[in-house]
């Protein structure tokens, strides 16, 4: 049951996004990523929003995997593995939702020490920081969505998702928000449109989209 929560907050949180979406068209630079941090109050008290999100973006990245070729760095064998583990990914979060047990909790668990492993351990030192530099950036989304499933900070969680799979680079823009990054920024408001409203984005914000 969706929560007795004020539409009106979530409808304007909604609408920025799209509004960003439009002002990002227009600009030469990039817009902050912290445009996203609202994203947290949409499922701040209520945990099964995050994960019908973390989800939702799962399978966004399922299929811009299905879409994709092998990597030119990957061997073909490692490329499939991490399509199948994805599969999988996408099998429990949807056993899970039907059906929540700690069972369930331990195959995601279990799950994300594998994606842990596939990822490496590559740190090396950047700017007096120690950054992880992994495999692959879908799986880093995937470690993300299961993570809204297994800790109790989810909305942070849903955070990090939803910047992982919105924030591009281009050097004529800058990190953050960018032209590349206008599909998948619609796509979150997307889901969210239709989780609150029972609606799209043309449906709740006619002549606006």
């Amino acid at each position: 049951m969706k929560p007795k929560t004020s539409q009106a907050p979530i409808a304007n949180k909604i609408k920025k996004w799209v509004q960003t979406a439009k002002e990002v068209e227009k600009t030469r630079f990039s817009i902050s990523i912290t445009r996203l941090t609202s994203i947290k109050s949409l499922c701040t008290e209520n945990r099964v929003a995050a994960e019908k999100f973390a989800l939702y973006i799962a399978k966004r990245v399922q299929h811009q995997m299905n879409q994709a070729t092998c990597p030119e760095h990957y061997p073909q064998e490692e490329w499939e593995q991490h399509k199948q583990v994805v599969d999988e990914a996408i099998a429990l979060m949807e056993i899970y939702l039907e059906n929540p047990t700690d069972e369930g909790t331990q195959s995601i668990y279990r799950l994300l020490r594998t994606i842990n492993d596939l990822q490496g351990d590559d740190r090396r030192n950047v700017h007096w920081a120690t950054v992880h530099f992994v495999r692959s950036g879908y799986l880093l989304k995937l470690d993300y969505a299961l993570r809204c499933f297994t800790n109790n900070d989810f909305p942070y969680w849903i955070y990090k998702l939803a910047r992982e799979y919105v924030e591009r680079y281009a050097p004529q823009y800058g990190s953050g928000i960018t032209p590349e990054s206008i599909p998948m920024l619609l796509e979150v408001a997307e889901f969210w449109c239709q989780y609150y409203f029972d609606q799209s984005l043309s449906e709740k914000f006619p002549g606006f989209i």
